[in-house]
Parts: structure tokens; sequence; C-alpha cells
């Protein structure tokens, strides 16, 4: 039996110590994934224990590996970080567009074209600068690790709302290196 299935079934059988191993390999990518979203450390911090929480109240019926569990814990922080930020702020989270449907091609995750090289605090402080929506996407798909299709039923948005907003961000992100 792995560690990870001991912690499980101490969970299961409320051990505090097994709890809170687990809230310790969950903590910090659920943190980050809250802090995408709502950028406070505060309100991030409390997503992240809520998510923990909400989780473990699930936990019978979990069945998975340490990956699926803090897949799956993540999951839920990103679904009530974007509760959050839809309940405390009045700016939409996308521009008016209309939708447009990508192949495959222009959907791709691709890296900016040029060879010019930035560094990941360079990226990061530009991605703070897009709207809101652009931002959260990028972050959600390039950091967070989901899909389109994850994003946009996260969202209940539609999937090519997601990429055509993937694109801009990325389009917008490119120009905001270029002129720095």
């Amino acid at each position: 039996m792995s560690k990870f299935e001991d912690l499980l079934k101490g969970c299961k059988r409320q051990n505090s110590q097994a709890m809170m191993e687990l809230y310790d390999i969950c903590a910090l990518p659920v943190f980050n994934a809250s802090l995408h979203i709502v950028s406070s450390q505060f309100d991030a911090e409390e997503i992240m224990q809520d998510s923990i929480l909400k989780a473990f109240d699930n936990i019978d019926k979990f069945q998975g590996t340490q990956r699926d569990f803090v897949a799956f814990v993540r999951r839920i922080a990103v679904n009530k970080s974007i509760d959050w930020f839809r309940k405390h702020n009045k700016e939409p989270f996308f521009d008016d567009i209309d939708d447009v449907i990508f192949s495959d091609r222009q959907s791709s995750v691709g890296e900016i074209e040029d060879e010019t090289e930035y560094s990941l605090e360079q990226i990061m402080e530009k991605i703070e600068l897009l709207p809101i929506g652009y931002k959260m996407v990028l972050k959600l798909h390039l950091i967070d690790e989901l899909d389109f299709s994850e994003i946009a039923e996260t969202m209940n948005i539609k999937t090519s709302t997601v990429r055509s907003q993937f694109v801009r961000a990325k389009e917008r992100l490119k120009k905001l290196l270029e002129n720095n």
C-alpha cells in the first residue's frame, strides 16, 4: 500500500495527522490555482481551505492517485475562485466578441513565435497587465493545465470563446513583451 493510500484511509477515518499531511500535499497547488484568479492572497487562502475541506467531506467517494486527488481539489478551488470573482467584480470576464471556431492547428498551444527569450518574471508581469478574461484563460490553460473544454465548462461559456480568448491573449501578451 502506498503512502497516499495510507493517508487516504486515515482521512476516511478522520485521523487528524493524515488529514494534515494530505492538506500539506494539496495546499500549495490549490492556493496557486486560486490566486491566479482572485489575485488576493487572503482570499486565495480562504478558498484553498474551503476547497480542501470540501474534498475531505467527499473523501469517502474518492478513488484515485495522489495526483488525481490534487487535481480534484484544484478543480474545486478553480470553481470556487470563479464564483468568488463573479460575486466581487463588476468587470466582465471577456470582451464582447463573435464566437470564432479555430482549427486544431490554430488553437494549439504555441510558444511566442519569435526567437526572443523572456524570463518567467517578465512574462508573468505582462500577463498581469492583460484584461481579466485573457489573464484567466492564459493562467488556467498554461499554468493550471486545464484544456479549453474544461475552462469552458468551469466558466459556463463556449469552448470556441475560450479558444478565441486564448489566441487573442497570446497575441496581446506577445505585443506587450515586444514593447518591453
